[in-house]
């Protein structure tokens, strides 16, 4: 009888389907995230592995959200580790001497995560719903950008206690979030955020403390009739005022053209830069162009001319002919 009732039980394990519903406390399928993100090495602890892992966490003034990338113990359910990280108390060293702020509130507890078809949906704790209406966006985009850089999650669905939450801050949980509207969204005043205009991302910097972190910034413009040339300009003329970000694209240089060849966008420039910092500022030049045209899909490489030739910023500093978008970047440790 107890033989019977072994292969009636094991039966029925096999017969539910895997992420078929959200369960408090329940992981999501250990195959849905690979360890290491492709290109990714891990690095080796004694008894462990650490994941290179990006989160999405708001700055010091809960102005912006910036990409930090921190190597986490790697565990079974890392989607929901990640999230667990990001709570108030359990924030990562590394992310708080860099000045970051927690993304979710004290207490707040991941109930339970399941990832099928690419939808995450996450079931949070009611503390989870203890934050100023306005942090609102920066709390639902962060945890709608930290959990699609997994390869396997391209939209979230965010539940508390189980249920359809009603937000503080007059968000709708109708439908899964995604990030189509963009991140850290500049919209100018007389542009209809919707009606004949572009989104493009742009890349500037941010200084916390020792760190400077490369921030991506969509803006809402008028519709573009060249889009490379659109983005070319909006990067010199810099972040906005008051958004606690610069560029290090220096002072003195104007726009000549745009042009791609192959895979390969080539500013272009003209004028007789001054340039501080020598080496590290050459390469956040490099990386902040490579970061900005390389979100466009089939550009791969960037390359800048001034004044018809490859920069020359002086005996000690190397500035490439061409570059691609850096693997490192935005690393806090």
């Amino acid at each position: 009888m107890r033989t019977v009732l072994l292969i009636i039980l094991l039966f029925m394990m096999a017969a539910v389907p895997a992420g078929c519903s959200l369960l408090p406390g329940q992981e999501e399928p250990a195959n849905e995230v690979p360890p290491f993100p492709e290109g990714d090495m891990p690095s080796e602890l004694p008894g462990r592995k650490l994941r290179d892992t990006v989160f999405y966490l708001p700055d010091a003034s809960w102005r912006l959200l910036i990409p930090v990338r921190i190597y986490i113990p790697w565990e079974e359910g890392i989607a929901k580790a990640t999230l667990r990280y990001c709570t108030a108390g359990n924030l990562p060293e590394a992310a708080a001497s860099a000045g970051m702020n927690a993304l979710l509130p004290a207490g707040t507890r991941i109930l339970g995560m399941a990832i099928n078809d690419g939808l995450a949906r996450v079931d949070f704790s009611r503390e989870f719903l203890d934050y100023p209406t306005e942090h609102e966006d920066l709390i639902i985009n962060g945890i709608t950008y930290t959990l699609t850089e997994f390869p396997t999650i391209d939209r979230v669905e965010i539940l508390v206690e189980q249920s359809e939450p009603a937000f503080p801050g007059g968000a709708s949980a109708a439908e899964p979030f995604r990030r189509e509207f963009g991140l850290n969204l500049e919209v100018d005043d007389g542009i209809d955020a919707f009606e004949g205009t572009g989104r493009i991302t742009l890349y500037f910097l941010y200084a916390a403390g020792d760190n400077v972190f490369y921030v991506p910034v969509t803006r809402v413009i008028a519709a573009p009739g060249d889009l490379l040339t659109a983005i070319a300009h909006e990067l010199l003329e810099g972040p906005k005022r008051g958004s606690g970000l610069f560029t290090a694209i220096p002072a003195g240089i104007s726009l000549e053209a745009v042009t791609l060849e192959g895979s390969k966008v080539v500013l272009h420039l003209a004028g007789e830069p001054s340039i501080e910092g020598r080496q590290t500022a050459a390469d956040r030049l490099r990386q902040q162009v490579a970061l900005t045209y390389t979100e466009i899909g089939g550009i791969t490489e960037a390359a800048i001319l001034i004044n018809g030739k490859v920069p020359d910023f002086g005996p000690d500093v190397h500035f490439p002919e061409s570059f691609g978008r850096p693997k490192q970047w935005n690393l806090a440790d």
